[in-house]
């Protein structure tokens, strides 16, 4: 399967561990307009219909899907729009070669038969239908940027970026003070003060574990805010990752902010990377490149579009 499509899924499966909720709305619910884009109008239907795998959900957990689902119908137009412009065509049976090549390796690596490729979406909220769009987009932005990155391209950013692909790691803690729910100015101000008044308390002696487990908003609280051990291309946000490889053993960070909220970071090891050839890892290289000139392309859509969020 082509790798290139699958950070385009981010969006789409960043809400795979939660279990969501809602019923179905009734009609005229269901035809309210939330949001239009470039003048299509994304309506309280269109956000049922992917919300309806989901059960027994907590409201603040439910709010979160919602947002991130809406952020992903805004993002299916804007892609839409944008191939339709390009001209950039991807036929059916390429969409049906890469859906093959998933359930292949899901056949080759599961343990339990009966866990086909459509279950696995349903757990995650997702469908066939929706699988399949990503996939089209993620190969026709591949066939967009693959004419435009060379291995000049690609070997400059290898050299400015080494680390991304030598397994260098670090081994983390932190400390969180979750702001997604604060809605003032007063509110993130008050969480600013809090993270740095705890950082104060560690700078004259007390234990960064034993304030984890007291302050951090984060389930790793429990373990004293240990993360284990992080690469800098991962999951976490690029400030968490830039903060944290900047750090040496034992030292610990000033505030960071992510979109969780404020964080304390504390480096406790390292492991130096290993010796690479850019000839070794150029396909990794594209990969990673290919993800960070989509996610400018995203970022430019939404800049270029007229987004109304009836909210």
């Amino acid at each position: 399967m082509k790798r290139y499509f699958i950070p385009l899924l981010s969006c789409l499966l960043v809400i795979s561990f939660l279990r969501g909720a809602l019923s179905a709305e009734k009609k005229h619910q269901n035809e309210e307009v939330l949001a239009t884009v470039n003048g299509k109008k994304i309506t309280q239907a269109d956000l049922a219909n992917r919300l309806e795998t989901f059960r027994n959900t907590d409201a603040e957990t439910l709010n979160t899907i919602k947002q991130e689902i809406l952020d992903q119908l805004i993002t299916d137009i804007l892609l839409e729009e944008f191939i339709d412009r390009q001209g950039l065509v991807v036929a059916p049976e390429e969409i049906e070669r890469e859906v093959d090549q998933v359930r292949s390796t899901m056949t080759g690596k599961q343990t339990d038969a009966g866990q086909s490729l459509e279950k696995v979406l349903a757990a995650i909220g997702s469908n066939m239908g929706e699988f399949k769009r990503s996939i089209k987009h993620s190969l026709a932005l591949g066939k967009y940027f693959n004419n435009k990155i060379d291995d000049r391209t690609l070997e400059k950013y290898f050299d400015g970026n080494k680390s991304l692909f030598n397994g260098e790691s670090v081994k983390v803690s932190h400390i969180l003070i979750d702001t997604r729910d604060m809605k003032t100015q007063e509110e993130l101000s008050h969480a600013l003060e809090q993270i740095k008044s705890i950082k104060k308390e560690i700078d004259i002696g007390a234990a960064f574990d034993e304030m984890a487990k007291k302050y951090s908003n984060c389930p790793s609280a429990q373990n004293g805010g240990d993360l284990g051990f992080i690469q800098r291309k991962g999951n976490l946000a690029k400030s968490f990752s830039d903060a944290a490889f900047s750090l040496r053993i034992g030292q610990v960070s000033e505030p960071v902010q992510t979109e969780y909220g404020y964080h304390l970071i504390k480096v406790t090891e390292k492991k130096e990377g290993a010796h690479v050839k850019f000839g070794d890892v150029k396909e990794k290289v594209k990969l990673a490149v290919l993800d960070e000139e989509t996610l400018k392309l995203l970022s430019q859509l939404h800049k270029a579009a007229q987004i109304v969020i009836n909210q």
